[in-house]
């Protein structure tokens, strides 16, 4: 075994079960964040108040941040000791978890049979899966609109932000203020449907050809292109977390839409329905 997190594969078990909030896995190691390079540290902002360390396992629920879309936070538990996880990346081919231990005297040993029991806060995950899922849905009614001529059929689609209070999806051309009531009205009709949420994995020649919204950066790995689809209605390639039927996501309101130098910003959050 390794002794370098680097180079430890973790399996991914949220991009195929995303209702999976438990589960237990092999540690395969553990050591300080400051004993790693500089530029992997970079990608963390650790807890002031403890010494943060980052913990490898063989397979984790904990979705790493990306996509738009927060890190998952909870806790991997082996005898006495607690390990709160803060934040989770991705660092091909290992998913890195950094966080503290409770007692901070405590540790793990990595020994190759360890075993840490995963539990992610439920709560949390639950909100960036219906935040996550909204923004597709987002995407489909403006993508409905465009075919529609309700909106300019140049208008492509663009980034997004998945973040509690922070939420957007960004189109590339020029949605007009006075379009907003017309997305909201698609978006209610769409959760009113209680659409199924499914994930698949496609070729990326499947993916490239019947995907709703294409960005030029969507990642291939093994399984192939990670796909959500919404229905019948539409998909997009994808990393995240979402919830299983649309109604899940309560009240998708679309807060605002803001034009800046030829790209338009629809503002969004959920509410409880």
């Amino acid at each position: 075994m390794s002794s370098s997190p680097l180079s430890q594969r973790t399996d991914p078990l949220y991009q195929k079960d995303g209702q999976l909030h438990t589960h237990t896995a092999p540690i395969t190691s553990v050591q300080p964040l400051s004993s790693l390079p500089p530029d992997t540290q970079a990608l963390f902002k650790p807890p002031p108040e403890s010494q943060p360390y980052i913990l490898t396992t063989s397979s984790t629920i904990f979705h790493a941040q990306g996509g738009g879309q927060p890190s998952d936070t909870g806790t991997i538990k082996s005898g006495p000791a607690t390990f709160s996880v803060h934040q989770v990346r991705k660092l091909d081919p290992a998913i890195l978890h950094l966080g503290t231990f409770d007692p901070p005297e405590s540790h793990f040993s990595v020994s190759g049979n360890e075993a840490g029991e995963q539990s992610i806060d439920v709560p949390k995950r639950v909100l960036h899966s219906r935040i996550h899922t909204a923004g597709h849905v987002i995407g489909l009614a403006v993508n409905q609109l465009i075919q529609e001529g309700v909106l300019d059929k140049g208008i492509v689609d663009g980034k997004a932000s998945h973040y509690p209070g922070a939420a957007f999806v960004e189109f590339v051309g020029l949605i007009g203020g006075d379009k907003k009531g017309d997305i909201q009205a698609r978006v209610d009709d769409l959760v009113n449907q209680d659409l199924d949420v499914k994930i698949h994995f496609w070729t990326e020649e499947k993916a490239r050809s019947d995907c709703t919204g294409v960005l030029e950066s969507f990642k291939s790995d093994e399984d192939g292109v990670r796909v959500v689809e919404i229905g019948h209605v539409g998909s997009y390639p994808c990393g995240g977390t979402h919830v299983v039927k649309l109604r899940e996501c309560g009240k998708i309101v679309v807060r605002n839409i803001k034009r800046q130098k030829g790209i338009s910003k629809i503002g969004y959050e959920v509410q409880d329905a």
